[in-house]
């Protein structure tokens, strides 16, 4: 599998994760478990740290290859 495929696969795993630990976290909270809504919620913030560093990742890997291609018409252009 590719990097790119990889992290985007990564953010929308993280997406999912954030949106079931933030509904996890309502419900506790709704039925008067407050420990345990607070981990739940805790646990999403950690998650949206995931979702940005695999938007990190994906950008920067996107970016390499961009400046790879780009250095290959330089070359391409030169050698003619």
């Amino acid at each position: 599998m590719k990097a790119r495929k990889t992290y985007l696969i990564g953010i929308a795993f993280f997406t999912g994760l954030f949106m079931a630990l933030m509904l996890l976290g309502s419900y506790l909270l709704s039925i008067e478990s407050k420990q345990f809504a607070v981990a739940s919620f805790l646990f999403a913030f950690g998650a949206v740290f995931g979702q940005i560093a695999c938007l990190a990742l994906y950008i920067r890997q996107k970016a390499m290859l961009q400046a790879i291609a780009a250095q290959r018409a330089q070359e391409y252009k030169n050698a003619e």
